[in-house]
């Protein structure tokens, strides 16, 4: 009998060992670094080398299997066992073990000619065509430590506008940190940029130094910019002055940027959600608890901030932000009813891995929920990111070597149904089952939504092509068909559906094309 199962497990062993052996670049590798670690790792890119093509895989292949076997690429911080988020940018276990048999294979080339076709990259835009673009002044860091450079710049919007995304692509990734804009109605940032003449801009720690200016994006590399659907979005006012205010952290002096600056709005301005953007959760003597932060050097501590929620709040993304001696940080809130509704949690903080994180639908938080946020800070010279030997004392500041607690949210003042509203269109794919394996499901945008007489939907058509359009109810019945197929030229369709005689509940739309392209979407009958 032990010989028996000696003779399984050695079988098992052999067969395990073919299967590594068999993975090679062409067919098993090159699709997964395609997918997730070229938009960074390719000429021009974030990434210090590339990764397109099997000589650069090749080269670089110890450090592949090093950093995503250790999970440090690609850089995603939020803990997955917590909480599931739109496009989340990780590797699975499955995939993580196929790099790692490649490279104890030695690295097999496969068959070059079934590897995928090398991706094309936009250096103006990873995610479309954006509808505003603005640029900031070229300018070269002189200063020696971190500078908080507010650059002003007209938004040249003659009307009102709502952002559905915002993209910062820098000219020099060595230089730029992060970006905040924020918007000034009030002319005061132009009044401090002609304060220094002789300069581009004009310095200011601790925001833009603005009484009134507004958030209304932000940038930090790494980022994924997301589009949020087209009946929602941060409200621009015409005429406006933007504050870009660019980090440049200390070590770039002499160094150059201009950084390019895409807007997506709204097709229109009318009945639009507006989000709002704000840190709720902050280092602020009227959320944390046991505050100032103050952490002196061989200590480590932990602070609690919290809020009560004044309305019913319909929640789309959270961004935690924290300096380098930040190790973690979980955020939370809890119901009159005293559920608890995880947020996001980060085991591993990495100041230079920071974002903001959309939910995969959007988030309900109930009147009254308490939100919760609890960061630890670890000040001894065993934390990795320690700026100081020995430590210092850190205190709360603007600078690299300071400390911060925030979390940001974006949010919208509930509305029933909300909570139904798909921010992750790769959801579709898994919440429509009679959606055929074959087809190429792209997302469709509908709104009102919820919506009582009319639905309007938007999609965007890569080639000319017919299409019908229908509504499907939740059994997979389809309760209403629009007219004959029509042929449309390429780009973005609108159709307005009468759905006033279908009664309440959750539907789906679904666009067939004579192409190959579905669209899916659903909405909520009030």
């Amino acid at each position: 009998m032990q010989l028996k199962h000696l003779l399984s497990a050695l079988l098992l062993a052999a067969c395990f060992s073919a299967q590594a052996q068999n993975v090679n670049w062409a067919t098993d590798i090159a699709p997964i670094l395609y997918e997730n670690c070229a938009k960074c790792h390719r000429d021009g890119g974030l990434g210090h080398f590339s990764l397109i093509g099997y000589a650069n895989a090749f080269s670089n292949r110890s450090q592949i299997q090093y950093q995503t076997t250790e999970r440090k690429m690609p850089p995603w911080k939020p803990d997955p066992s917590y909480r599931s988020y739109a496009h989340e940018n990780r590797l699975s276990d499955t995939e993580i073990q196929r790099i790692s048999d490649w490279v104890d294979a030695g690295a097999p080339s496969g068959d070059l000619a079934q590897a995928p076709t090398d991706p094309v990259f936009n250096d103006d835009s990873e995610v479309g065509t954006p509808e505003h673009v603005l640029m900031t002044p070229y300018y070269t860091v002189t200063a020696t430590d971190d500078e908080y450079r507010c650059f002003v710049i007209p938004n040249g919007l003659n009307q009102v506008s709502y952002l559905r995304g915002l993209e910062a692509v820098p000219g020099n990734h060595e230089v730029v940190h992060h970006i905040l804009i924020y918007e000034d109605t009030t002319g005061q940032a132009q009044v401090l940029d002609d304060q220094t003449p002789n300069e581009a801009g004009y310095v200011n720690f601790g925001g833009p130094g603005v009484s009134g200016a507004r958030l209304v994006g932000a940038w930090v590399p790494g980022s994924r910019t997301t589009l949020v659907p087209p009946f929602m979005g941060v409200k621009l006012s015409p005429g406006a002055d933007l504050i870009v205010q660019m980090h440049y952290p200390k070590g770039v002096t002499g160094m150059s940027d201009q950084t390019r600056l895409n807007f997506f709005l709204t097709p229109g301005n009318q009945g639009i959600r507006e989000i709002k953007l704000s840190p709720i959760l902050n280092h602020t003597p009227l959320s944390l608890e046991n505050g100032p932060l103050n952490i002196p050097p061989d200590e480590m501590k932990t602070y609690h901030a919290k809020f009560t929620l004044p309305i019913n709040a319909s929640v789309l993304s959270v961004a935690p932000h924290m300096h380098l001696i930040g190790r973690s940080i979980v955020c939370y809130g809890v119901t009159l009813q005293n559920d608890t509704i995880p947020l996001i949690r980060i085991n591993d903080w990495d100041f230079h891995w920071q974002g903001g994180y959309f939910f995969q639908q959007v988030q309900k938080l109930p009147i009254g929920t308490k939100l919760h946020a609890y960061a630890s800070y670890d000040n001894t010279e065993n934390n990795p990111n320690q700026p100081s030997f020995p430590p210092q004392t850190v205190t709360q500041g603007e600078a690299t070597t300071d400390e911060m607690m925030l979390v940001y949210f974006a949010y919208m003042t509930y509305e029933p149904g909300d909570e139904n509203i798909l921010l992750d269109s790769s959801l579709l794919n898994t919440a429509l089952p009679f959606v055929s394996d074959n087809q190429n499901v792209g997302s469709l945008f509908v709104f009102p939504n919820p919506a009582q007489d009319f639905v309007e939907i938007q999609f965007d058509l890569s080639e000319k092509s017919n299409y019908r359009v229908s509504v499907i109810a939740q059994n997979g019945q389809i309760v209403q068909s629009y007219g004959e197929q029509k042929e449309m030229l390429p780009g973005v369709c609108r159709e307005h559906l009468d759905i006033s005689h279908l009664p309440p509940g959750i539907y789906f739309v679904e666009v067939q094309t004579s192409g190959a392209e579905v669209f899916m979407g659903r909405f909520v009958k009030h």
